[in-house]
């Protein structure tokens, strides 16, 4: 999480959406008075080695790395929050569950996806109580993963985009061959599961559920 007073942006980070890149991004436009939670050590290196801010100021009011965006409210004067941009990261939750599984390395302990999905109800609607999409603590941008670059020209970030490019950090753990398509159509159970209980973002931002 992020609040860049230059930029005047607050980032509201969601699970498995490559906001960790984006975090590296902008904190390279970041000043002293800015509020950047703490990454991974070897993503704080990387952020170092790129020139970019590391982790500070968050501590005052405990924020962390995927503080929710009530709680960022709460914390910030009423018009930082009114008058900063509120931005965060979406991605299709049928297709952020398949990096999860990857990243906790849950195959590798027996457990087939589909199982996985079932054994963690809690994980699958978890960015919607990060940053919601509607309510009072609603964000003003709301970046697709699938389409970030668009996204962000749209947006006008064109400078944290390019400083982003490039960047993969926590990357090369899923398999290429996990697709979408490939992993739910031997999860059937899970992907009814992903469609119930993400049904407003899926209809918000218009992502198909598997076949």
């Amino acid at each position: 999480m992020i609040i860049c007073h230059p930029l005047r942006i607050i980032f509201i980070k969601t699970k498995k959406v490559g906001g960790t890149s984006f975090e590296i991004a902008l904190s390279g436009f970041c000043g002293p008075d800015c509020v950047i939670t703490p990454l991974m050590a070897a993503d704080e290196a990387l952020r170092a080695k790129l020139g970019g801010r590391g982790a500070q100021n968050w501590e005052a009011h405990g924020f962390t790395a995927h503080s929710t965006a009530a709680e960022v409210k709460a914390a910030l004067p009423a018009e930082v929050w009114a008058s900063y941009r509120k931005v965060t990261i979406w991605r299709d939750p049928f297709d952020a569950l398949i990096s999860r599984y990857h990243w906790r390395r849950a195959g590798r302990k027996g457990l087939t996806f589909n199982d996985f999905v079932l054994r963690n109800r809690a994980l699958i609607a978890v960015n919607p109580t990060i940053a919601p999409l509607s309510g009072p603590a609603r964000l003003d941008t709301y970046l697709r993963y699938e389409r970030l670059a668009e996204d962000m020209a749209e947006a006008g970030l064109d400078e944290v985009w390019q400083a982003m490019r490039g960047l993969r950090a926590k990357g090369g753990v899923r398999p290429p061959e996990a697709t979408v398509e490939a992993v739910y159509a031997e999860a059937p159970e899970a992907a009814a599961l992903v469609a119930e209980l993400c049904a407003e973002e899926i209809a918000a931002f218009g992502y198909a559920v598997p076949r």
